[in-house]
This record gives C-alpha cells, structure tokens and sequence, in this order.
C-alpha cells in the first residue's frame, strides 16, 4: 500500500515540473533600452516580461511590468536556435519599432512585414 502511494505520487510530482519547464519556454525577460514602438503601444525603456501563446504566425506576444499588461502584439514564433545566449532586440532605426527579439531557441518577429530592412540589433 505504501508503494503504491508513493509511485502515485511521484508521478504527480513529475507531471507538475513537465508543466512547469512547458510553461518556462513560452516567457522570458527583455531589456528595452530606449523608447520603441510595437503595436500601437510605444514601451518606454526598462524590463519586461514577454509571454507568447503559441508557435507559428498565429501567436501573441504580451509585454508585462510586474503584474501590468503595457501591450499586447500579434507575433510570428519560430523556434530556432539564435546563437545569442540571452535576449537580442532588434528595432527598425528608422520608424523606432520594435521588430524582433532573438532567444537562444526562439525568434519572435513584429509588425507587417512592411518594416524598412535598416534594422539594427539593440
């Protein structure tokens, strides 16, 4: 009887930190440096927490500050490995829009697509 309580619960037990590393990949923290747009929403420099849905074009981005949303953005997530070991931002220098971050397995992008190609890595 005592074996079979503890079998059961170490298999709780690895459920809930499988659940937890799922949920560590999709957020990570940024460093914005100076004033930049994304969205409609200009965020102003300091740190955020990023958190996305989901892969894929269909995903959101949501930019947070403790426990404030500051905005939310439609992203497209590509899980690929970035050769940068923390957080790249990458801005349009001429529109001052956040286009990009770059994590060590994930790329999220920004915007139309219509973004001048004079993108300088922050």
């Amino acid at each position: 009887m005592k074996a079979h309580k503890f079998m059961w619960s170490m298999a709780l037990l690895v459920l809930l930190s499988v659940s937890g590393w799922a949920s560590d990949k999709m957020k990570a923290n940024v460093e914005i440096y100076q004033a930049v747009h994304v969205g409609s929403t200009q965020l102003a420099p300091g740190e955020y927490k990023m958190t996305w849905t989901e892969s894929g074009s269909n995903a959101e981005v949501t930019f947070s500050q403790g426990k404030k949303v500051i905005a939310t953005v439609p992203a497209q997530v590509t899980p690929q490995r970035s050769g940068y070991n923390s957080p790249a931002v990458f801005t349009n220098s001429i529109s001052n829009t956040l286009t990009g971050v770059a994590l060590p397995n994930i790329s999220l992008s920004f915007g139309t697509g219509n973004d001048d190609p004079a993108m300088s890595g922050k």
